[in-house]
């Protein structure tokens, strides 16, 4: 069946995200304890995907993003889908979007993009935008991390503690965060899924740059 396709009023940038967060306890400081829960996985996606130098959206990114006001287009996927339960985390804030296995955004490149604990500013300049809630103890600088570049992927890894839970007795939570962002190009128009489709299976691009800012925590 031939899908129904949009053409956008300009082309738009798109960018594919895997997020990888894994909250923990001091049981497992040691990184053999947690190894398994850091490894990046195949993600099964419904956010979208880019084949043969076609794009195609889920259509109900289309419910609430008029086509031609979007600039950028995020496929976002997380390498852990399900949800954090433990008590601990009340302490600990968890980015929203973890409990959301797959989404999309849409911006305007006037605007500057905030995902997370980052800002995406111009022309695909990265920045790491420090929160003490999202990140954690020690404090890091805010600085551009790269520029955002088709076929070079970009791995940012950081982690951090919260004292907020020793405050009320509990024991401390401490958080480790993975991103990987790949630009995958300039699109002018789109192929639209509609439910139900099936999931698509994503692989992390094996060739990527690596940004370390993890601390010894101990």
């Amino acid at each position: 069946m031939k899908l129904q396709e949009i053409t956008f009023r300009k082309p738009v940038k798109v960018l594919q995200i895997f997020r990888n967060i894994n909250v923990y306890g001091k049981a497992d400081k040691s990184f053999e304890n947690r190894k398994e829960a850091m490894g990046w996985k195949p993600v099964l996606s419904k956010s979208g995907y880019v084949i043969d130098n076609d794009l195609f959206l889920p259509e109900k990114f289309f419910d609430n993003n008029v086509p031609g006001n979007c600039e950028m287009i995020t496929l976002e996927d997380n390498n852990q889908q399900e949800t954090f339960r433990a008590t601990d985390l009340q302490h600990t804030r968890i980015i929203a979007s973890n409990n959301e296995p797959d989404s999309n955004r849409c911006f305007k490149q006037k605007s500057f993009a905030k995902i997370d604990i980052f800002e995406i500013k111009n022309d695909l300049e990265l920045f790491l935008k420090y929160d003490l809630y999202e990140v954690g103890i020690p404090e890091r600088e805010n600085f551009k991390l790269c520029i955002l570049k088709r076929n070079s992927p970009v791995e940012i890894k950081i982690n951090g503690k919260t004292d907020f839970s020793l405050t009320s007795g509990r024991e401390r939570i401490f958080k480790e965060q993975h991103y990987v962002f790949e630009y995958l190009g300039d699109f002018g128009s789109c192929k639209i899924l509609k439910e139900p489709y099936a999931s698509t299976i994503k692989r992390l691009p094996q060739e990527r740059k690596i940004i370390d800012l993890i601390k010894p925590l101990w």
